[in-house]
């Protein structure tokens, strides 16, 4: 089925990423630092572990003093949750760089994905969801796709689109099974399948046509549920939310190693990236 790599199980990142715990726990952090980057590079992994991936390339590189990757790695983790906090290991400077990626990141805030969703649809029909990408994080997202699951049977169904502010994806009738209740997860993805933000719901299958359902894709009422990845709402500058240019706005950050970036171009702080960076696109955290 198109798009299903991205739900694989376990994802190509699981490996490296357990590697990469693992050193962290035994306190190698030089070891545990090229294992998180290959994790997010390797791809596939959940909002909450490409979260801990970037809180600790942060405090990995603050704890060797390398101040510029530190406050670069925490900008990207800012940007998935900014409430984060700095683990120990960062020592003594970790806490004023990832002050600073915070400030860089605010104008912005964290990203945020909703997901509207029938409490209820018809067995043997298919049915719309609609997901909603605040426009300032649109640029860093590859793809957006929603995965129906029922697991009483184990059937799922996977789609995808291209991410913009408001998308609608189809829920086909082959997993609206009598009586089954659907896990809908719709998720904003990066290149490498990683999941940036993640919005899911509860969807109830009845028997038959359920009476007085609300039309798929129809507007917002008592027959919809909807879910909110990633608030609290960015602060600043709201035209940026209401679809401002992606130049006009302080994306993308180089991080040194991955870039939070679609195009591949540097637009940062007043410094040049380093002449080893390379332009990948990662992000972000759970609901």
């Amino acid at each position: 089925m198109a798009g299903a790599a991205y739900a694989q199980s376990p994802p190509p990142g699981a490996s490296a990423l357990r590697q990469a715990r693992a050193a962290w726990d035994k306190g190698a952090l030089e070891t545990a630092e090229p294992l998180y980057r290959e994790a997010l590079e390797k791809g596939g992994l959940a909002p909450n572990d490409v979260l801990e991936g970037y809180v600790r390339l942060g405090a990995v590189r603050a704890s060797l003093g390398k101040r510029e990757q530190a406050v670069a790695a925490f900008r990207a983790a800012s940007i998935l949750d900014s409430t984060f906090a700095v683990p120990a290991e960062a020592g003594p400077k970790g806490p004023q760089y990832a002050a600073q990626a915070k400030r860089d990141t605010a104008k912005i805030g964290s990203i945020q994905l909703a997901l509207r969703a029938p409490k209820e649809t018809p067995s043997g029909k298919s049915f719309t969801v609609t997901a909603q990408l605040d426009a300032a994080h649109i640029p860093i997202v590859s793809r957006v796709a929603v995965l129906a699951r029922d697991g009483t049977s184990a059937r799922e169904s996977v789609a995808e689109t291209k991410p913009g502010e408001s998308m609608e994806l189809d829920i086909p009738a082959e997993v609206t099974l009598p009586n089954a209740s659907l896990l809908v997860r719709v998720d904003a993805l990066d290149s490498h399948g990683n999941r940036l933000a993640s919005a899911e719901e509860r969807v109830r299958v009845a028997d038959g046509p359920a009476a007085g359902a609300v039309a798929a894709g129809g507007s917002s009422g008592s027959g919809f549920t909807a879910s909110l990845a990633n608030s609290p709402s960015p602060s600043g500058d709201t035209s940026l939310r209401r679809g401002g240019s992606f130049w006009s706005s302080p994306w993308p950050y180089v991080i040194g190693g991955i870039a939070l970036a679609g195009a591949g171009a540097a637009v940062y702080f007043g410094t040049r990236p380093s002449d080893d960076v390379s332009v990948g696109q990662v992000g972000v955290r759970t609901r």
